[in-house]
């Protein structure tokens, strides 16, 4: 067809009205044109009328008027008749219209969740039942007995269904507030309808909660029936980012010094737990038995100290009791390998407890430099907290052994330290930081000297000890003082925070002057003060100190005037620290001062113990 319209449009004589029915069929538009350029090139997608098409004899031939009108007359025609197809499909569509009504209300929400659920659970029904009255049997102001009926009424609905329900969050609710509230025969049917479905519920996200609940309210041997049930698969379960709360829950609140012992000896493997009966948790005692297996137990527990690193698990008590054998007897250098970024990154979140302080410190001890920078960075902003904790301060004292960098330590950690020291000083463990920083070991507990001298011999401290000790007590002295001076009222309280005063006196190395001045204003004040306790403590020791006696018996002499040491002496206490005043006779007026008290009517005071060798004293110096 395309051949023949080529040799008609190729012929000089027209006209071409016997192929007008052919270009009226094909001639909308042509995508390829039928002939090409002499140079090769394509004219597609171009309209055919416009196309000059040379023919091989070099005559210019072109589309005539004719041609182009039939096909303008054709588009034409089927664009009339689309527009026609349209409307009568619209029209046959209105006729099929049914007649207006109004729109249906369209279903919330919370319908069609409804809904669904009961279309995906076949006991939907039942489980509605169980969740409303789980909402009235939850407030806390309904009666006990309507409490208690509702349980029964629970307890019939949920009969053989407990364990299917139990892993969901609002269902595992509504068992937890049978075994709270419920009585014994309630909590016996829950134990025994879970017993089978222990270990599955430990793993669960919300279902553990019902375990340890189940061990908070079940009677010790119901908690017998449990830890049956999970023996032998403690390490597993261990292991488990959900079960381990159960494991942690159970050894450190609720199992008996055996179930301890079967707990962790199941770490140590297979062989030592067939011979659980006979040994201990702690690995010390289990390597007296079998001194041979050291190396095999160490190398069980490096594997489960790196995986629970890895697994972020070292916030449990169990967990940390484990990883504490390995630190306790590993080499220091396999403890140095061991020191990941996981690790030290952990660090801080168990210090406040007895095991997890105990590697806090084995991490300082036996890490690089760049361990404990990274340390003491991730301590920052936990250290107001750490010096206030039972264990947490322990750690901090072993760092300040051991970190040479004190420039650090001065920067990240006494700035903490130093602008908390009022709150801090206010706890005993704080109190024992305090006194640490300012005296060393020397006035430290012998007990917790050992503790902190097995570090003492680590491998990576280069710096002498006590260099290190004077660098960080000439830094937090003049602070000391300052805060010590601005707080003495609230010191003098106590007879724990005032013995810090004598403390600091004794062992700080800088200017003391602002604090013993301050001292004796208050006593000027305040005469009752003489005769607390606490203020008697602290004048006594420091009236008795050798480095202090003479300035501070004549800032009070020149400070205080003689009325007010007869007031003194009107008391037992006071009349005792003036004796303390001049019997050294190391003040500078010391004989105008005497004078002076037997001249001031120091006998018609109240007789006391203190008066009577006052007057006794004064008497024999004549």
């Amino acid at each position: 067809m395309l051949r023949a319209i080529k040799l008609a449009t190729m012929s000089t004589e027209p006209p071409y009205s016997a192929l007008i029915p052919l270009l009226c069929k094909y001639g909308k538009s042509v995508k390829k044109d039928p002939l090409k350029a002499k140079d090769g090139k394509s004219s597609t997608n171009k309209k055919f009328t416009k196309k000059k098409i040379v023919p091989k004899s070099g005559k210019k031939a072109l589309v005539s008027k004719e041609v182009m009108d039939a096909l303008k007359e054709n588009r034409k025609e089927k664009k009339e008749k689309r527009e026609r197809d349209v409307s009568e499909r619209k029209n046959q569509s209105n006729k099929k219209k049914k007649p207006n009504r109004e729109p249906a209300e369209p279903l919330k929400k919370k319908a069609l969740k409804e809904i669904r659920k009961a279309h995906d659970n076949v006991d939907y029904e039942n489980i509605t039942k169980i969740k409303k009255l789980w909402e009235k049997g939850r407030e806390k102001e309904l009666e006990t007995s309507k409490k208690q009926e509702i349980i029964v009424e629970l307890k019939k609905l949920m009969e053989g269904k407990i364990a299917s329900l139990m892993f969901k969050h609002d269902l595992a609710r509504v068992v937890q507030m049978i075994l709270k509230f419920g009585k014994r025969e309630h909590k016996n049917f829950i134990v025994e309808e879970l017993k089978p479905h222990i270990q599955d519920l430990a793993k669960s996200k919300y279902s553990k909660f019902t375990v340890n609940c189940m061990l908070k309210h079940t009677t010790p041997d119901q908690r017998n029936a449990i830890f049956k049930t999970l023996s032998g698969h403690f390490k597993k379960l261990t292991l488990h980012a959900n079960s381990v709360s159960v494991v942690d829950t159970l050894y450190n609140d609720y199992a008996t010094s055996k179930q301890r012992t079967e707990i962790i000896t199941e770490f140590y493997g297979k062989e030592f737990y067939l011979f659980r009966d006979v040994l201990s948790e702690h690995l010390s005692k289990v390597l007296e038995v079998h001194p041979d297996k050291k190396s095999v137990i160490l190398e069980e527990l490096l594997k489960l100290t790196g995986t629970f690193i890895e697994k972020g698990l070292t916030g449990y008590i169990v967990v940390q009791h484990l990883m504490l054998q390995y630190f306790l007897y590993a080499e220091p250098q396999a403890i140095t390998e061991l020191l990941t970024d996981k690790l030290v990154d952990q660090v801080v979140n168990f210090v406040h407890t007895k095991e997890g302080s105990k590697i806090a410190m084995r991490c300082l001890w036996y890490g690089t430099a760049k361990h404990r920078k990274l340390l003491i960075k991730n301590f920052k902003g936990h250290i107001k907290e750490m010096a206030v904790d039972e264990n947490g301060y322990l750690v901090l004292c072993a760092l300040f052994d051991c970190v040479d960098d004190t420039v650090l330590v001065k920067k990240a950690v006494l700035t903490e330290i130093m602008e908390n020291l009022d709150v801090i000083v206010m706890t005993a463990h704080g109190r024992n930081l305090v006194t640490y920083l300012l005296a060393g070991r020397a006035k430290l507990n012998p007990a917790l000297t050992e503790v902190l001298s097995v570090g003492d011999s680590n491998p990576h401290s280069k710096k002498n000890a006590e260099v290190r000790r004077q660098e960080i007590l000439t830094h937090i002295s003049p602070l000391v003082v300052q805060n010590f001076t601005e707080n003495l009222s609230s010191l003098l309280l106590e007879k724990s925070t005032s013995l810090l005063i004598t403390t600091a006196l004794t062992y700080v190395n800088c200017d003391t002057m602002s604090l013993l001045t301050a001292l004796s204003t208050l006593c000027r004040d305040d005469s009752s003060a003489v005769d607390e306790l606490t203020t008697h403590i602290v004048l006594r020791n420091i009236l008795q100190s050798a480095n202090h006696q003479k300035v501070f018996t004549d800032t009070l002499v020149t400070e205080i005037p003689l009325e007010k040491f007869k007031e003194w002496c009107r008391t037992n206490r006071g009349a005792f620290t003036v004796l303390r005043m001049v019997e050294h006779k190391s003040a500078d007026q010391h004989q105008s001062f005497v004078e002076g008290l037997k001249n001031c009517g120091i006998n018609e005071c109240s007789e006391s113990v203190g008066r009577d060798k006052l007057i006794e004293f004064l008497n024999s110096s004549d």
